[in-house]
């Protein structure tokens, strides 16, 4: 079990790294196209930081192809995600710096993600995610991506996204990160179903927990790093538009390659915490003044909370 936990926690390693790497490139290709913050942010970021999720998802697909259950990891690894962006990524950067937001961030990109939330608990509601339902999701991602991409191009322009140093080779870089990427996630799978059959615990635990921590740190590091340096609304953009990819793209992608099974008393509670989180985080940044410093720990809290609560249930 020793050498599952420390493969599991090599293969986060492996995750967020490649993630940076994918990010940077990406970031840059980006900027010569010219798309400004709040879009990037919501775009290219929150893509790009979900990269861990999609890959865990896809990884998690095809192992149940091949006969091994890996859906409490698929379904886990995603709510798990989002429910920590929302609460402990979000709580932590507005401790370190100031994030304010804009009505139309909230009603469109805060919008689309309680649909998303809606959607993915009707469909879960009967144990099972269909191949079918797992289009549905990704058909309704597309959708908010052209509306996100159209109402960009009308809006004033912003100000270009920071970089950190230009890479001489970005195509590289986003190749490189995709390969690190695909190794880790399959690392995190297979260790994490195997430290969950040791433990005697569920998938969904360790999925929503240990990997949902650890596929936000890409999130965690780009949204502190935004907040010191004045760029709040870059923060909230990615951490909004990758809360609505985890609920659309890996678990629609991980149903599309194989029908998926849903542990209904975990994905329930994980469902309703995730929805009463993104009102309470939604309702702190709808004011002019942003979110403020007791508001932030009060979302760091909440995750504590949670995962306490997560743990007890099983």
């Amino acid at each position: 079990m020793l050498g599952s936990a420390l493969l599991f926690f090599l293969g986060i390693l492996g995750l967020a790294v490649g993630t940076l790497l994918a990010v940077r490139g990406a970031v840059q290709v980006a900027d010569r196209y010219g798309l400004g913050e709040t879009a990037v942010g919501v775009t290219v970021l929150a893509v790009g930081t979900d990269l861990p999720e999609l890959w865990v998802a896809i990884t998690g697909g095809l192992q149940e192809l091949d006969g091994i259950p890996a859906s409490g990891m698929v379904v886990g690894a995603a709510l798990g995600s989002a429910i920590a962006q929302g609460t402990l990524v979000l709580g932590v950067a507005g401790l370190v710096g100031y994030l304010p937001s804009g009505k139309r961030v909230i009603r469109r990109d805060g919008g689309a993600m309680l649909l998303a939330i809606g959607l993915a608990a009707v469909l879960m509601a009967d144990g099972t995610l269909t191949r079918v339902d797992g289009a549905v999701l990704l058909l309704m991602y597309g959708v908010y991506l052209h509306t996100l991409l159209r109402t960009e191009r009308r809006a004033t322009p912003d100000e270009p996204a920071e970089e950190t140093g230009r890479l001489p080779h970005p195509a590289l870089a986003i190749a490189g990160g995709i390969v690190t990427l695909s190794l880790g996630a399959h690392v995190v799978v297979t260790e994490g179903v195997a430290l969950a059959t040791a433990l005697g615990v569920s998938q969904s635990l360790i999925a929503a927990t240990f990997v949902g921590v650890g596929t936000s740190l890409p999130e965690l590091a780009l949204s502190v790093r935004a907040a010191r340096e004045r760029h709040g609304r870059l923060a909230v953009g990615n951490i909004i538009g990758s809360n609505t990819f985890d609920l659309l793209v890996p678990i629609g992608t991980g149903a599309v390659i194989h029908p998926l099974t849903v542990e209904a008393r975990s994905s329930a509670f994980d469902l309703g915490a995730l929805a009463l989180v993104s009102l309470v985080a939604l309702y702190f940044l709808r004011r002019r003044r942003g979110l403020q410093r007791n508001e932030a720990m009060a979302l760091v809290v909440i995750y504590l909370t949670y995962v306490g609560v997560r743990t007890y249930l099983g």
